[in-house]
């Protein structure tokens, strides 16, 4: 009896002690379960704080590139909040930040393929970004102090080159931050359900030159788009010589470009300062059109001396006068490059002659099939893609090796005028413009196809000079309307309008030359995890 009773009472103890472990057991597993259902929450809120934070990021990039310029925002006053599905995002901006000066430079000549870039300091430049060095785009994702680390060459559609020392390295660039959170931005309690992610990037931003005649009443004969005061043309004075009529200019980069002009006139820009030179191995005469390839290999064209076209080039360190072979009296108007080693230059066509550069030498080549007008520009995609414009209607295309008129299916039904200026975004997308005519100011687009007149312009009636893009949906024109006031237009991929401009020079402006990320501005993605 006793011994069927301790029985009972072992049998209770583990009975009771079986029932404890399973509440404990149970417990926990309920711990468990509600401790990964809360993670589970919080990971996937921080997911979608994440896709927020770079939501905004896209929206203020589109914000600072719109191609309707009068919408678009500034980097110094850009700021962005908004809310999509569950969560909320705000975006900040700091800048615009642009290189020092006076610019590093590179201390050492570079290849195509390094990716530590030494120069002289980085002292004044982001921690993170872009750079351009001649016209190719590098990101770069940390610096020391003579050095930019981890750079991805050849970024956005540019060419990763090699690269003489001594050449200046630009910047501009905004930074944006952006805080994503869902299910809010500011949690209550530090407890609480949620995510917020923080993510930053870097945006290059646009610049350009425009240049034109001498003002009688100032030297403001150059024109600057974007920087230091953005969304707005200001302009801007040589440091040196008298002011001239300008003619051409071609920007390498932030911190390099030349213009050229009367009187001999070359003047160069060092990312602060405009300085003019005459050189003296230079006849003097009126300079037309420059092309830069890289800062010690620029080329520009001028009217006759004697009985050969003048043809100067610049070679880091001086300009020198080069004669080519098979010269006729030629006054050169424009000239483009596709490559270092393939230039075309154009103008009166005395002879039946164009002039291209084979990278030794400029050859004069008879063009006997093309009409014997006057050619005002050249614009080259490829070596074997090149327009060239000029007067009475006046349109040459070399498509393959040789040059001939464009034909009626391409020229299509254009008006019949002065073709001033073309640029190509690409080998299907080209303006052309020109002087005014019946009443209406003067754009021709090509499509790959053939050539088309575009309407949407307003008033005022001007006589254009000179086209450029930054992409397909952002071009700029300029000439001079009656009163002779220096006139902009923009394209923004739907219609033509007036720019209007206060304060700039009173004169026609000549060319311009624009400097822009292409499909891709952003660099250097990160988050912060503080």
């Amino acid at each position: 009896m006793i011994s069927l009773n301790k029985q009972r009472g072992f049998l209770t103890i583990v009975t009771v002690t079986l029932i404890v472990v399973m509440g404990m057991l149970a417990v926990a597993m309920a711990y468990v379960f509600s401790n990964s259902a809360f993670t589970t929450t919080n990971f996937q809120a921080a997911s979608e704080a994440l896709y927020l934070a770079d939501s905004g990021l896209e929206q203020e990039i589109r914000a600072l590139l719109l191609p309707t310029v009068a919408s678009r925002d500034a980097c110094g006053g850009a700021s962005l909040t908004n809310s999509i599905g569950n969560g909320t995002f705000t975006v900040t901006a700091a800048g615009p930040f642009a290189a020092p000066s006076p610019s590093a430079t590179l201390t050492s000549a570079i290849t195509n393929s390094v990716t530590t870039i030494p120069v002289s300091s980085t002292t004044g430049y982001q921690s993170a970004g872009r750079i351009m060095i001649d016209n190719e785009l590098i990101n770069y994702t940390a610096v020391n102090s003579t050095n930019f680390l981890n750079a991805t060459r050849g970024v956005d559609s540019s060419t990763a080159a090699a690269h003489a020392s001594g050449t200046p390295i630009g910047q501009y660039q905004c930074n944006l931050s952006s805080s994503g959170g869902s299910p809010t931005l500011s949690p209550a309690n530090p407890g609480d359900p949620g995510g917020i992610r923080r993510v930053n990037e870097s945006i290059q931003l646009q610049e350009a030159w425009a240049v034109g005649n001498k003002p009688s009443t100032s030297n403001f004969n150059y024109v600057h788009w974007n920087n230091p005061t953005e969304v707005a043309w200001t302009n801007a004075s040589v440091a040196s010589a008298s002011a001239v009529n300008l003619n051409g200019i071609s920007m390498l980069s932030y911190e390099d470009g030349w213009a050229v002009g009367a009187n001999r006139t070359f003047s160069h820009w060092n990312g602060s300062t405009w300085t003019s030179q005459l050189p003296a191995a230079i006849p003097n005469v009126t300079m037309n059109s420059v092309f830069c390839n890289a800062s010690n290999d620029c080329h520009a064209v001028g009217i006759r001396s004697g009985n050969a076209p003048v043809f100067a080039r610049w070679n880091g360190a001086s300009w020198s006068l080069l004669t080519p072979s098979n010269p006729q009296k030629n006054d050169m108007n424009s000239i483009h490059c596709d490559a270092s080693n393939d230039c075309w230059a154009v103008g009166t066509n005395q002879g039946n002659t164009f002039y291209n550069w084979n990278g030794a030498s400029w050859v004069g080549v008879v063009v006997g099939s093309l009409t014997g007008f006057t050619f005002n520009d050249v614009f080259c995609n490829t070596s074997t893609d090149c327009w060239a414009v000029g007067a009475n209607n006046t349109f040459a295309r070399k498509n393959g090796a040789t040059w001939t008129n464009a034909n009626a299916t391409e020229k299509g039904t254009i008006p019949s005028a002065r073709y001033n200026g073309i640029y190509c975004v690409s080998p299907s997308d080209c303006w052309a413009v020109g002087n005014s005519n019946s009443g209406a100011d003067l754009f021709v687009h090509w499509n790959g196809t053939s050539w088309s007149r575009d309407d949407s312009t307003p008033t005022p009636v001007v006589n254009l000079q000179a086209v450029a893009c930054a992409n397909t949906n952002d071009c700029w024109a300029v000439g001079a309307a009656s009163s002779s006031k220096g006139t902009f237009f923009h394209w923004d991929g739907t219609s033509w309008t007036n720019f209007a401009v206060s304060g700039i020079l009173n004169a026609q402006l000549n060319h311009l030359s624009v400097i822009s990320p292409g499909s891709k501005p952003w660099s250097v993605w990160s988050e912060n995890f503080s």
